[in-house]
């Protein structure tokens, strides 16, 4: 996988004709507390399109982890609305338009490589019979898509932590989610690995087109990886700034990385960081 991976020409349009998959208004999301509800996360208001790719970056307890919990319908709304695809997120859960990586990759020990993969479809196929859009690369061509190919009979403890995440990855993938939430995936990894774990996941999405949340501490992933950077502030936690970084990714003459401009926009990510 070649780095400095560019925006394709849709991704960049000053006007997002894409519909929707992800719409919140006024929301607010807590856990139980004596008494009421502890809001962790008030008067969202945003919108999400199909193929888009989302980071999300804020001071802990700023709510990041607690926004993908309550696309993923684990958690309910204390207040406002949450529409995914024009409906609840309970309708898409049970769809199984939605995939889950965590920053542990949760395979089962006691499970090689391919039966960690195939878990889900197991029992899951039923739910996503029938499903547009579920068509997609099998679990073989998974592994191959990952770099993991020959590797099927493997079990965790004989991978490393950037194996595993691929094939967390891989996992959520095969069901063929429309939407993947990500949850700090590559933030227990050295800063190798992740270079090039964020490499393959934009070559993944560039060639899957889901709609991507993704949530990180690091500046630098987030304005790599996303569309869009949507940053939060904590106290309470609430959307601070979205900042669109497509055009100064477009406009890199070389690795993304090293670009003037693209340096220029994480520094204004780490600005608005300070004031959260």
């Amino acid at each position: 996988m070649t780095t400095g991976l560019q925006p394709s020409p849709e991704s960049v349009s000053t006007t997002d004709s894409r519909p929707l998959a992800i719409r919140a208004r006024g929301l607010d999301v807590g856990y139980p507390a004596k008494g009421g509800v502890n809001v962790v996360l008030t008067g969202l208001d945003l919108e999400v399109r199909e193929g888009e790719f989302l980071t999300i970056i804020g001071p802990s307890g700023c709510g990041k982890s607690t926004l993908l919990r309550v696309v993923a319908d684990l958690l309910s709304p204390a207040a406002g609305s949450l529409e995914v695809f024009g409906d609840t997120p309970a309708a898409a859960r049970r769809r199984r338009d939605i995939g889950f990586v965590f920053q542990d990759s949760t395979l089962l020990p006691w499970r090689t490589v391919m039966e960690n993969l195939r878990l889900p479809d197991e029992v899951g196929k039923k739910a996503r019979a029938g499903r547009p859009g579920a068509e997609g690369p099998d679990a073989a061509e998974l592994l191959r898509m990952i770099g993991l190919a020959g590797r099927e009979n493997a079990y965790p403890h004989q991978l490393s932590g950037g194996q595993r995440q691929r094939v967390a990855i891989a996992r959520a993938l095969l069901s063929r989610p429309r939407i993947l939430l990500m949850d700090e995936p590559f933030g227990a990894l050295d800063e190798i690995t992740r270079d090039r774990l964020n490499d393959e996941l934009l070559g993944l999405w560039q060639s899957m087109r889901m709609t991507i949340l993704f949530v990180t501490h690091s500046v630098m992933e987030a304005a790599y990886l996303g569309d869009r950077v949507a940053i939060l502030a904590s106290n309470p936690g609430r959307l601070r700034e979205l900042e669109d970084i497509r055009a100064a990714k477009a406009a890199a003459a070389g690795p993304i990385r090293e670009d003037p401009g693209f340096v220029r926009s994480m520094a204004h990510l780490r600005a608005v960081l300070r004031t959260c």
